[in-house]
């Protein structure tokens, strides 16, 4: 038998995404300087450049050109995904699709696999095994309560597309190039040279945009040129995923449609996450036996259809299986320690600034609230609405949640995984998905306000604090109570203004400013939505000439006072104090 190295080469169902190979090929732009003086500028001018067009790169796009930003991705695969992955989208990103408009579309996508309400189950194996625990399910009546969206099973492979043949919904667009690799990036002082040419050609073509987010993965090269950390509990261990056709339709019944199904038995710890409503999936291998370590090119296709077995408790006289790839991953802990470059114009998001383990489903949705985040920010700072300092506040925002985020996943790793006791203590799933809270950034405290302790709220009970999501409520038509929307409803591409009062002097205080500000008084007997039991009042706390500015992503920048008089002077030293603009 040859070396492992030897294998793998052979092997070309082998996948290796390990944080550690050795045979990672560096992006020319992580190996020093690169001469792109004979290279001409393209006439083309993108204001963002993406480095990356998987899920986030593709859901960033999305989101620039929903602002009105035109931006292009780069890829060096030839499609978004090399190899199946599990995916559930939480209650945070299908807002983030809802205001997209995509969220009625992705659910009908997932109806057709998947109950919505399943959550996850832990059983001895997938046939016949003894159903050992049940997990992230979510009581119906009261997520209604706290968020107008539900959480979605779908596989990366059904989502990916869903934001892909949506590239070109809004006007300007968001063109994605797969098979193109960056090979080099230079920061300037008013803006970035990226050198980019299609895989295994000479044919380089150079841009300057102003602005480059790369969303270039967990090895990601730039990361590694930017000299930026990681911190976290670390590594923790080789894993490996293995991709399968077989129809088990016959013998999955109520299982099928569960997002993840565990296994866990004397031979054998892992997963199942399935497509096409059974008939081929991804099975998630966490520990055979004692071994819990799995280094790329270790694993023969035979040995990886013995574990298919084992998890699914069936034998190959009851169903025939097609082993596709093997992928060994690295399972680790990790958040970067700043999201920005030196020079303030290239960022990090998705798994280039955190890598978590999968257990609560948190990796990839965080890395679309990363996307969500920048992406009015850009913006507004290229539509000159906020000056460049404003940018400083994605790090500031986004590297702490994050950071905590990483942390809870890990927690859930330990509990579910390894079956820590005793258990590693976990936030509610709710709360880390919907209840997060900035510390500083784009927003502003009141004079003398001191926000909560806690660097999270109860979404059943929020604090409605500055730097806080703008909360959920129903509000109905006033000229037709068959027809309601939810408050989250209200926030889009523009800075909203909230006011219960009929007569505040805030709703005229914000149209008399040059920046766009969407206003609404909103109460019992509101017009053109009314907020008939006082929900949005109390869960926002408004009281009496109070109004919440909120942000294009949902959460509050400022709490109006109740001030007597100068009211647009007021609010314009807020805005400038959170857009960073005069």
């Amino acid at each position: 038998m040859g070396s492992i190295q030897e294998n793998t080469r052979q092997r070309s169902d082998d996948v290796d995404e390990t944080l550690t190979a050795t045979s990672l090929k560096k992006s020319a732009f992580t190996d020093g300087d690169f001469d792109h003086s004979q290279i001409p500028l393209a006439e083309e001018q993108w204001p963002v450049i993406i480095i990356g067009s998987s899920m986030v790169g593709k859901m960033l796009g999305l989101l620039l050109g929903y602002h009105g930003i035109k931006s292009i991705s780069f890829d060096r695969h030839p499609s978004s995904g090399t190899h199946p992955r599990a995916a559930g989208l939480n209650f945070r990103t299908s807002e983030i699709l809802r205001q997209l408009g995509l969220e009625d579309f992705t659910l009908e996508q997932s109806k057709s696999e998947f109950d919505l309400n399943a959550g996850m189950v832990v059983v001895e194996k997938l046939v016949n095994g003894k159903t050992l625990a049940h997990l992230q399910e979510h009581d119906p009546e009261k997520v209604k309560e706290i968020t107008p969206s539900q959480w979605v099973w779908i596989s990366q492979s059904m989502f990916e597309p869903i934001m892909g043949d949506n590239a070109e919904k809004f006007q300007v667009g968001a063109v994605q190039q797969h098979g193109h690799e960056v090979v080099h990036y230079e920061e300037q002082s008013d803006g970035v040279i990226v050198v980019v040419r299609p895989v295994g050609t000479n044919d380089f073509k150079k841009y300057k945009a102003p602005y480059v987010v790369a969303c270039d993965g967990g090895r990601s090269p730039t990361r590694q040129k930017e000299g930026i950390k990681w911190d976290g509990p670390g590594v923790l261990r080789n894993s490996l995923g293995v991709s399968f056709e077989a129809d088990m339709t016959p013998y999955l019944g109520t299982r099928a449609v569960h997002g993840v199904i565990y296994v866990a038995n004397s031979k054998i710890g892992g997963g199942f996450r399935m497509d096409k409503g059974g008939k081929k999936g991804l099975l998630m291998v966490n520990n055979v036996g004692e071994r819990t370590d799995f280094p790329p090119g270790s694993v023969t296709a035979e040995e990886a259809k013995q574990w298919f077995y084992d998890c699914a408790g069936l034998g190959e006289e009851e169903l025939k299986v097609d082993m596709k790839t093997r992928s060994y991953w690295t399972m680790a802990a990790y958040s970067a320690d700043r999201l920005v470059s030196r020079g303030g114009r290239v960022f990090l998001a998705g798994d280039s600034a955190h890598v978590m383990p999968p257990t609560g489903g948190l990796g990839g949705n965080t890395g679309l609230a990363d996307a969500h985040n920048i992406a009015w920010k850009l913006a507004f700072v290229l539509k000159g609405f906020a000056s460049h300092a404003l940018l400083e506040s994605y790090n500031n925002e986004r590297q702490p949640v994050d950071t905590f985020t990483v942390l809870q996943a890990h927690a859930r790793f330990q509990n579910r995984v390894v079956r820590q006791n005793p258990p590693a203590p976990e936030v509610d799933d709710i709360a880390v998905e919907l209840g997060y809270r900035y510390p500083k950034g784009a927003f502003l405290h009141p004079g003398g306000y001191l926000p909560p302790k806690e660097s999270y709220d109860a979404p059943a009970s929020p604090s409605a604090a500055a730097g806080s999501r703008f909360p959920h409520a129903w509000l109905v038509d006033a000229s037709d109570a068959s027809k309601r929307i939810s408050s989250l409803d209200l926030v889009k591409q523009n800075l909203l203004l909230i006011a219960s009062d009929n007569e505040s002097p805030w709703i005229d205080a914000a149209k008399g400013l040059q920046i766009p500000i969407d206003t609404y008084t909103v109460n019992e007997s509101s017009k053109p939505w009314r907020d008939p039991e006082g929900r949005l009042k109390q869960r926002a706390r408004l009281q009496g000439r109070d109004a919440v500015l909120v942000r294009p992503d949902g959460f509050i920048a400022w709490r109006a006072e109740n001030v007597q008089s100068g009211h647009e002077d007021v609010l314009k030293g807020a805005l400038q104090s959170i857009l960073k603009k005069n």
